[in-house]
């Protein structure tokens, strides 16, 4: 059965009912011991179904990676368009991390897990492992470089690995965290705080 394309699915809501599904399997237990079977049981659905839009395990983690690389890259994107101050940006960024980790666990905690696994069927692996977004970030800071809004000993490389660090930390604090810890507040602050440093 031909893996059915995402512009041929005739419902998203099915497509994203098995992705929730998915991410919290492959996040929890890793792609090797997630079973179709398994994921049609806590998805309410026939294997048939699943095997209809995705056409196999391997479809289904490669669409699901694919699927979150575009959302965050195009993320990236709809940010670096605002116009608004650059500090602006990563503040704006961190706080839609924060949002979705919040909204969708799941898919914050499979993107973060598959980043350390090698044990998965494609040479693609999650755009959190990928460096093309800290890319993107060292060059939204380079543009506060070159605007004057940035001191300019200013390394936008360094600068997008602690931002991204910051990030990732508090992600990962709030996926281990039985109350929500994450706002739009700690968001700004944090930010605030790697603008003005320790000595302010």
């Amino acid at each position: 059965m031909q893996r059915k394309s995402s512009e041929g699915c005739a419902d998203p809501d099915t497509k994203t009912r098995i992705f929730r599904v998915a991410a919290h399997l492959f996040a929890e237990k890793g792609y090797n011991g997630v079973s179709m079977r398994e994921i049609s049981e806590h998805a309410g659905m026939s294997k048939p179904t699943i095997y209809y839009y995705f056409g196999s395990k391997e479809g289904l983690y490669r669409d699901l990676v694919d699927t979150g690389n575009a959302h965050v890259l195009a993320n990236f994107e709809r940010i670096r368009a605002q116009e608004i101050s650059v500090k602006a940006k990563l503040i704006e960024l961190m706080k839609s991390y924060f949002r979705e980790c919040i909204q969708h666990p799941e898919f914050i905690r499979f993107f973060l897990t598959s980043q350390s696994s090698d044990n998965t069927p494609i040479s693609e692996r999650s755009v959190f492992a990928d460096d093309k977004p800290w890319h993107l970030l060292a060059d939204m800071i380079k543009e506060g470089l070159n605007s004057g809004e940035f001191g300019a000993s200013a390394k936008p490389a360094l600068a997008a690995e602690i931002v991204g660090g910051v990030i990732t930390h508090f992600l990962l604090r709030q996926l281990n965290s039985s109350k929500e810890i994450l706002s739009d507040h700690l968001a700004e602050e944090a930010i605030e705080m790697l603008f003005k440093g320790l000595n302010e």
